[in-house]
C-alpha cells in the first residue's frame, strides 16, 4: 500500500513538473517516459519470469514492446540534450516505436484465444478489420485530412504514420476486449485503456498543430505518461484461465466492434451535407468497412445454418439416448413403451395380434460377481447381438428393447403366439451358448415371458407375469401368458407380500425328523425342516414358499432362522443325550451370502454347544456354480467342528468327482434311490456303486425316504448304516424334554432274496476292512 501511494505522489509530481519548467518540457518528458515505460519492461519481466506457458509468453511480449518504447524515448532525449531542441524522430526511434506498437498488438493477441471453429476465426479477423478500417475513416476525414490540405498550419511534432497505427492497435484492442467475460476483462482493461490514451494522445498532438495551439502540446504530453503508466501496471492484472480465455463476445461485446462504424457513417454524412466529397483514403476506408461488414453477416449467416444443424444432430442424438440403451445400443424401455402405445391406438387396423417377449437372464448375478462388472457389460453386448441376430429373419416385424439390468424384450408386431414360441425357443438356444469373455469361459440360459393376446396396454404387466411363471419352473423355460396364469401368479405374489410378515410374525415353526441307525435301530440325530403357519392356508410345508422365499430374496434371512431355532432347541435335547445332533440345511442364497460360518460360531457360542451338535446340510446344485469357493466355506465349517453332509446326493448336477473335490463327511442319498429299490437288478447295483464309494472315502451314508420294511432291510442288508424317513416317524413338532425318536423299530435281522439271489448283510466294518485289503 505505501509503495502504491508513492508511486502515485511521484507520477503526480512528474506530470506537475510538465508544466512548472516549460523550458525543459522535453527533456524532463523523456526522462519520465523512459523511466515508466523502462520501469514496466522490469515488471513485465518479474511477471514472466514467475509465469509459465501462455502467461509467461504475454508478459515477455509486452516487457520487449515497453523496453522498445522506452529505448526510443532515451534516444530522444539524448538527441535533444545534443541538439538543445525537439528534433523529428529518427529512424531508430521511428523503429523502436514500431516495433513497441507491433509487440502491444502480439501481447494482445495472445491474452483471449482464438476461437476453436474456423467461423469462429474468420469472424475475429473481419471484426477486427471493421473496427481498424472504420476508425481509421473517422480519423483520416477529421483530422489528418484537414492537416494535409492546410497550406499554413504547423508541421506535427510526430510522423502521421504514429496515430494511424495507433488506430490500428486500438480497433485490435476494442475487438479483444469485447470477446473476454465481463468479470475477468482486467489484463485486458489495462492494456484497451493504454492504447485508448496513447491514441487520444497522438491525435491531439496533430489536431493542436492544426489548430496552432501550442499550450496542448503539455497536456498530450501527460497523455503519453499515463498510456505509458496503465500499460506498465497491466502486468498487475490477472489473466483469463484456460475456459474463460476463448474469444466469445456476448451481450454489449457484441457491438463493441461497431461502435466505430457508426462514427463512420456520422463523419460521412456530414461531409456529403458539407457538399464535400470523400477523397481516397476515405473512400477506400469506407469500401474495405463495407465489404468486411457484408463478409461477416455471411460468416454470420452460415455459422447459424451450421449452428442449426448441430442442434438439430444434438436433438437427434438426445432422442437417441433417451429412448435407447447406452450400453447395447438397443431400444430402452421408455421407447418400448411410446411403441406399446402407438399400437394400442392402431390395434382395430392390425391383421394379427402384436407379442411381446420378455426375457431374464439366467446365470448373470453369477458371472456378474465372479468375473467383475466389466465382464458383466461385455457379457450383455455379447446377449443384445444374440438377440439381433435371432430377429434378423423377422425384421422390421421385431424390435429388441433392452428394459434395465438383465432383462431384455422383444416387440413383435404381428404373428401372434406361433411366430412368437418359436422366437422364443431359438432365443433361449442362442442365449444359452457358451461364450467367453477376456478369455473366462461364462454361460446364462433366457428365461422368457411371453404376451400373446394383441392388447398392447397390458402387454408389458402380462408378460411380466408370464416370466415370473417361467422362471418359477427353472432355467431356460418360456410361458405363454393366460387368465389362469394371471391368478396363479397373484397368488404367488401375494405369498412373497406375507413372506416377510411370517418371519418377523411368530408364523415360522420347525418339524423335525429322525435319523435311524439300521444296526442298532437307534436315534441320535434328526434333520430340522422348516413349516409356515400361515393363518388362512395352514399349516405349509416349504414347496409351497421357498420358492417365493428366493424371488424376494429371504432365503438367507430365513436359513439363518432356522439355525438359531435348532441349535437352540438341540441345547435342550443334549441335557437328555449329550450325543445327540440336529441337521439344518443351508440353501444356494445362504451358501453365497458367505455368512454361514460366522453365523455358525455365534449360534454355537451363543447356546454353549460343540460343533458336532450340528450338521449343515446342502445339495449338489447349491455348490457346483462356484466349487471353489464353497470349498473354501465348507472347510471353515469344519474348523468348528460341525459336520457337513451332501444332500440330495444322485441327483442334478451329481458327479462322483465331487466327493472328493468337497470336504463333506455324510452322503444322503436322493430318495429317488431308494423308491426303485425292489424293482430290479439296475438300481441294486447302483446304490451299492454310491454305498461302497462312500465307504471306501471315509464317509457316512444316510438313505433318505424310507417308507417300507423292505426299503429299509434291503439298504440294511447292502451296508447302508443311517436311515431317515416316514417308515421311522414324520416330522413332528419338537418335544422340549425328549429328542425325536424312532416310532417304530428297525425290521428283523435277516437275509433279502432278490433279484440278485441272495444277498447278506454286510457290516459298514467289513467293507472297510475289505477296501483296505
Amino acid at each position: 500500500m505505501t509503495r502504491s501511494v508513492a508511486g502515485c505522489a511521484l507520477f503526480a509530481c512528474a506530470l506537475v513538473s510538465l508544466h512548472v519548467w516549460t523550458d525543459r518540457t522535453a527533456l524532463l518528458y523523456s526522462i519520465f517516459l523512459a523511466l515508466i515505460t523502462g520501469g514496466g519492461a522490469v515488471l513485465h519481466g518479474r511477471a514472466a519470469w514467475h509465469s509459465t506457458g501462455r502467461a509467461r509468453r504475454v508478459w515477455t511480449t509486452a516487457s520487449i514492446g515497453l523496453a522498445c518504447w522506452a529505448a526510443a524515448e532515451i534516444s530522444v532525449g539524448f538527441t535533444t540534450v545534443a541538439t538543445g531542441h525537439t528534433a523529428s524522430p529518427t529512424v531508430l526511434t521511428a523503429l523502436l516505436n514500431f516495433g513497441a506498437l507491433i509487440c502491444a498488438v502480439a501481447a494482445m493477441l495472445q491474452i483471449p484465444g482464438a476461437p476453436r471453429d474456423g467461423f469462429g476465426r474468420l469472424r475475429m479477423l473481419l471484426d477486427g478489420i471493421v473496427s481498424a478500417s472504420a476508425l481509421t475513416g473517422v480519423v483520416w476525414m477529421l483530422i489528418l485530412e484537414p492537416l494535409v490540405r492546410a497550406e499554413d498550419a504547423d508541421p506535427p511534432s510526430i510522423p502521421m504514420a504514429y496515430p494511424l497505427a495507433a488506430t490500428v492497435v486500438l480497433a485490435v484492442g476494442m475487438v479483444l476486449l469485447a470477446g473476454q467475460p465481463i468479470r475477468r476483462r482486467t489484463a485486458m482493461t489495462w492494456v484497451t485503456a493504454g492504447v485508448v490514451v496513447l491514441t487520444l494522445s497522438l491525435l491531439t498532438v496533430v489536431v493542436a498543430a492544426l489548430a496552432r495551439e501550442s499550450w496542448v502540446r503539455p497536456w498530450a504530453l501527460d497523455g503519453f505518461l499515463v498510456a505509458a503508466a496503465l500499460l506498465a501496471l497491466s502486468a498487475r492484472a490477472p489473466l483469463p484461465d484456460e475456459q474463460e480465455r476463448i474469444w466469445q463476445p456476448v451481450g454489449a461485446g457484441l457491438l463493441l466492434p461497431y461502435v466505430p462504424v457508426g462514427g463512420l457513417f456520422l463523419v460521412a454524412a456530414g461531409h456529403t451535407l458539407a457538399g464535400r466529397t470523400l477523397d481516397p483514403p476515405a473512400t477506400a476506408s469506407a469500401l474495405i468497412m463495407t465489404a468486411a461488414v457484408l463478409a461477416r453477416q455471411m460468416v454470420a449467416l452460415r455459422a447459424n445454418a451450421r449452428l442449426t444443424e448441430d442442434l438439430a444432430a444434438q436433438r437427434a442424438q438426445l432422442v437417441f439416448e433417451a429412448t435407447h440403451d447406452t450400453l447395447t445400443g438397443l431400444p430402452n424401455r421408455a421407447r418400448l413403451q411410446t411403441a406399446l402405445a402407438e399400437l394400442a391406438a392402431a390395434e382395430d387396423e392390425r391383421e394379427s395380434p402384436a407379442t411381446l417377449l420378455m426375457i431374464d437372464l439366467d446365470g448373470f448375478k453369477s458371472v456378474n460377481d465372479t468375473l467383475g462388472h466389466a465382464a458383466g457389460d461385455q457379457l450383455l453386448v455379447v446377449i443384445a447381438d444374440r438377440i439381433r441376430r435371432a430377429i434378423a429373419p423377422h425384421g422390421d416385424n421385431a424390435t429388441p428393447v433392452r428394459l434395465g439390468g438383465d432383462e431384455f424384450a422383444v416387440l413383435l408386431h404381428s404373428g401372434g403366439a406361433p411366430v412368437a414360441v418359436e422366437l422364443a425357443q431359438d432365443l433361449v438356444l442362442g442365449i444359452g451358448t457358451p461364450m467367453s469373455l477376456d478369455g473366462h469361459p461364462a454361460t446364462v440360459g433366457a428365461s422368457i415371458g411371453i404376451a400373446a393376446h394383441g392388447r398392447a396396454e397390458r402387454m408389458l404387466h402380462d408378460a411380466d407375469v408370464a416370466l415370473y411363471e417361467a422362471k418359477a419352473r427353472g432355467k431356460g423355460h418360456y410361458r405363454l401368458f393366460d387368465e389362469r396364469l394371471s391368478a396363479a401368479v397373484a397368488a404367488r405374489q401375494s405369498l412373497e407380500a406375507e413372506l416377510g410378515g411370517a418371519l418377523g410374525g411368530g408364523q415360522l415353526a420347525l418339524e423335525y425328523q429322525p435319523m435311524v441307525d439300521l444296526m442298532t435301530g437307534e436315534a441320535h440325530r434328526c434333520e430340522a425342516l422348516l413349516r409356515w403357519n400361515h393363518p388362512t392356508r395352514g399349516r405349509l410345508a416349504p414347496d409351497a414358499f421357498l420358492t417365493a422365499a428366493q424371488h424376494v430374496g429371504l432365503l438367507p434371512a430365513l436359513d439363518r432362522w432356522v439355525l438359531g431355532t435348532a441349535a437352540a432347541q438341540v441345547a435342550v435335547w443334549r441335557r437328555t443325550d449329550p450325543d445327540y445332533a440336529v441337521s439344518v440345511n443351508a440353501s444356494a442364497a445362504y451358501l453365497a451370502s458367505g455368512t454361514l460360518p460366522r453365523d455358525m460360531r455365534r449360534v454355537l457360542e451363543t447356546h454353549g454347544l460343540p460343533g458336532s451338535a450340528l450338521t449343515v446340510e446342502v445339495t449338489e446344485s447349491s455348490l457346483i456354480a462356484n466349487l471353489e469357493a464353497a470349498a473354501g466355506l465348507l472347510r471353515e465349517l469344519r474348523e468348528l467342528g460341525v459336520r457337513v453332509a451332501l444332500d440330495d446326493f444322485g441327483v442334478g448336477y451329481s458327479s462322483l468327482t465331487y466327493l472328493r473335490q468337497l470336504p463333506v463327511d455324510v452322503v444322503k442319498l436322493d430318495r429317488s434311490f431308494t423308491r426303485e429299490l425292489g424293482t430290479g437288478p439296475d438300481a441294486v447295483i447302483l446304490v451299492d456303486g454310491v454305498l461302497d464309494l462312500a465307504y471306501r472315502l471315509g464317509l457316512e451314508t444316510v438313505a433318505e425316504g424310507v417308507e417300507t420294511d423292505e426299503q429299509a432291510s434291503q439298504l440294511r442288508a447292502l451296508g447302508c448304516r443311517n436311515a431317515q424317513g416316514f417308515r421311522f416317524g414324520p416330522p413332528r413338532p419338537p418335544d422340549d424334554g425328549r429328542p425325536p425318536t424312532a416310532e417304530n423299530g428297525v425290521p428283523p435281522e435277516m437275509t433279502f432274496s432278490g433279484p440278485l439271489g441272495a444277498v447278506t448283510p454286510v457290516s459298514p466294518a467289513d467293507r472297510r476292512s475289505e477296501a483296505a485289503r
